[in-house]
């Protein structure tokens, strides 16, 4: 039994790769997923090698043993298969889509080929001291193999031209090992037929890929420092945030100072008496805006009620507005803007938020004729707690002040004909006011007449928690797009434009913060900047991040505005790779991403 050597080496060397590999848990990415296949495969083949020797060493060529070569044929092209799938994962790290194509067209094909080989027939060779195999069956595993291998060194090839210097080349190695290996198993099988070396080539391409595959704390450290990256991108959605709320706060403080300069000297009781509910309905709201949502000191898990029921926020709010674009008129602009970083799944009673949130959104279609509704969804997270602020803001005739404070000041007990509405989804204002101060929650309206109305729910709910999670899922290696502008709705716009893309979208309202960012050393692969800001120009900031950085060169974009269209080719000549007409905003970001992205 001396050809029993290399089949045991190529099993001891698997099982050793398996046990260390599977020692501690690993990151599950699609590049691990693919090794550990292919480990797995690779053992399995190499004992499946030892059987057969053993077995027809020792009976020579049992009716049996036909079909185990052909499940070994099986394990052969599993393991060239899961190789090609592990390149074309490295090849194509950045097109998924394409990816995907073409591992399940070579899955059905792999499928296909099963079949035939307990169809075709097969030839063993067991005399003096050589086992091999011949016949119809293993032609077709060559041929299956060779296309597999000449499509690896096709994406190989193909990768290293594109990313000459990229250090993921290294993944590349074993491909290379396997084709040396490869060689020289074929001269010494056409040599010495009787040494079975076929199973030891792959084992030690499986050893040396394990050394390219990254070591799982240094891949730890570097999710963590990506994550870092990630919290960041939510620091900027949150300061546009408490950007938008700190001009909501100013506004009531404008209106008081307003009303308290034409209260001077004023002597007519009913014109003072109006002038002090003003003062009052603005006061209030400030207060709200500060206590329930800024207010995160207020935020305690141990006050909540927590609900034995989960609901998903994104999936409630995608129904509610569904909803709602079946009533609304073609002369109503709905807009959304919805934060990405709300908690997947939360405590609560979904039924019940979402007959407030409809109630709302239901009124809001009643009293505005034309213009636009808006619903915009924020969070703070604190510990397991996450605050739900929903803003739904319309353009329609809005509320009195009496009206107002009629609903501010309602009573929170629910009465019998309360209870009788309950469980209708179109309930009045007022029910909903208590139905959410039974949640737990609270709702604050901004409202002026002839101009429109803002609905604000603040909801304090309890996140779900997954203790299963080893590794947080990240999307690495995304191209980071910066977009600049002080006006929040032209940041809404791009970032919706953003979201067809596997790009990383980044914004901000304040030019320095990128500037900043730029002189820290941080990285984009473009950057969008509105060409009149306040107190920076487009050009200005173009000339801070040429001055903090040496050798600047991020392709950097200006948006314009309409009477700007004339001079956009002046632009590009005083330092701008490109430009973004507002009016045609879809149009050039797509371009702008396909040429830059």
């Amino acid at each position: 039994m001396n050809n029993l050597y290399f089949p045991i080496c190529a099993v001891l060397i698997n099982a050793l790769i398996l046990i260390i590999f599977n020692s501690k848990q690993r990151i599950k990415s699609e590049e691990t997923n693919a090794y550990s296949f292919l480990i797995i495969i690779g053992f399995l083949e190499s004992l499946l090698a030892c059987i057969l020797v053993v077995l027809m060493n020792l009976y020579g060529k049992p009716s049996y043993i036909y079909n185990i070569h052909r499940v070994d044929y099986i394990l052969m092209l599993l393991w060239v298969w899961g190789l090609f799938n592990y390149v074309i994962i490295v090849a194509l790290h950045n097109n998924k889509k394409i990816r995907t194509i073409i591992q399940k067209i070579s899955l059905v094909i792999n499928i296909i080929i099963f079949i035939s080989f307990f169809f075709l027939e097969v030839n063993v060779i067991n005399e003096n001291g050589v086992i091999d195999t011949n016949g119809p069956a293993m032609n077709v595993l060559f041929s299956a193999l060779s296309v597999y291998v000449i499509l690896m060194v096709i994406f190989v090839i193909k990768s290293l031209v594109k990313n000459f210097k990229s250090s993921t080349n290294k993944k590349f190695i074993p491909l290379f090992a396997l084709a040396v290996f490869g060689i020289v198993a074929l001269l010494v099988r056409s040599v010495a037929p009787e040494i079975l070396i076929i199973s030891l080539v792959a084992a030690y391409a499986d050893l040396i890929m394990f050394f390219t595959i990254e070591n799982p704390d240094v891949k730890m450290i570097y999710e963590l420092n990506k994550n870092k990256k990630l919290l960041e991108s939510m620091s900027e959605e949150k300061s546009n945030f408490l950007f938008s709320m700190s001009q909501d706060t100013k506004r009531p403080i404008d209106n008081i100072l307003e009303v308290k300069n034409m209260l001077d000297g004023e002597k007519d009781l009913e014109t003072i008496n109006k002038g002090l509910k003003v003062i009052e309905n603005n006061a209030r709201g400030l207060k709200n805006i500060i206590n329930n949502v800024l207010d995160i000191s207020s935020i305690n898990s141990s006050k909540l009620s927590v609900s034995t029921d989960t609901y998903n926020v994104y999936t409630l709010l995608n129904t509610c507005i569904k909803t709602l674009e079946k009533k609304i008129s073609n002369k109503i602009e709905l807009r959304t803007r919805i934060s990405k970083n709300i908690p997947t799944e939360l405590y609560g009673d979904a039924v019940k938020l979402k007959q407030v949130i409809s109630s709302i959104l239901f009124n809001a279609v009643k009293y505005t004729k034309e213009g636009y509704i808006e619903v915009s969804v924020n969070e703070i997270v604190k510990y397991d707690v996450c605050r739900l602020i929903i803003e739904i803001e319309d353009s329609g005739c809005g509320m009195s002040v009496e009206i107002l404070n009629e609903l501010l000041k309602s009573n929170s007990d629910l009465e019998d004909t309360d209870l009788l509405k309950l469980d209708s989804l179109d309930i009045d204002l007022k029910l909903a006011f208590k139905i959410m101060k039974k949640l737990g929650g609270y709702i604050n309206i901004k409202s002026e007449e002839n101009v429109g109305s803002t609905f604000t729910i603040v909801l304090d709910q309890k996140i779900k928690i997954d203790k299963n999670t080893y590794y947080s899922e990240y999307i690495f290696n995304k191209k980071k797009v910066m977009a600049v502008s002080d006006k929040l709705q032209t940041l809404k716009d791009l970032n919706t434009l953003s979201s067809k893309y596997d790009i990383e979208f980044l914004t901000t309202m304040h030019s320095d913060d990128l500037v900043q960012r730029i002189k820290d050393g941080e990285s984009f692969d473009v950057i969008i900047l509105e060409d009149e800001m306040i107190p920076n120009s487009a050009f200005a900031i173009l000339g801070k991040m040429q001055e903090v950085r040496q050798g600047f060169n991020t392709p950097t974009i200006v948006m314009l505005q309409k009477d700007k269209e004339s001079i956009k080719e002046h632009y590009v000549e005083d330092g701008f790779d490109g430009y973004i007409r507002k009016e045609n905003l879809e149009e050039d970001f797509d371009n702008i991403i396909k040429k830059y992205i």
